[in-house]
């Protein structure tokens, strides 16, 4: 019985410390240096990549951002007419 408790006062205060998560890294500032794509891929927490890369993405085009397109177009738009109707006839 001695053996018992002790075995299990023993594997309970071995496992207390035990997390299954490793802790997040903060995500770094958004800057020139740091949006670039090798940093962006050497962060493994895939939340944090994913913010931080559309946060990058978004910077002003003068800061290295992405410049909005001047006459966006509609994907409807670029379709064939002649081929949607063609599709439309087929049930």
């Amino acid at each position: 019985m001695n053996k018992m408790m002790l075995l299990a006062g023993f594997a309970a205060t071995t496992l207390v410390g035990c997390d299954s998560k490793p802790p997040v890294l903060p995500m770094p500032e958004v800057n020139d240096t740091n949006c670039q794509i090798e940093v962006i891929k050497n962060i493994d927490d895939k939340p944090t990549r994913e913010t931080f890369a559309g946060l990058c993405s978004r910077r002003s085009p003068e800061a290295g951002g992405i410049a909005p397109t001047e006459k966006p177009l509609n994907w409807l738009e670029l379709a064939d007419p002649a081929s949607l109707k063609e599709q439309e006839a087929k049930p």
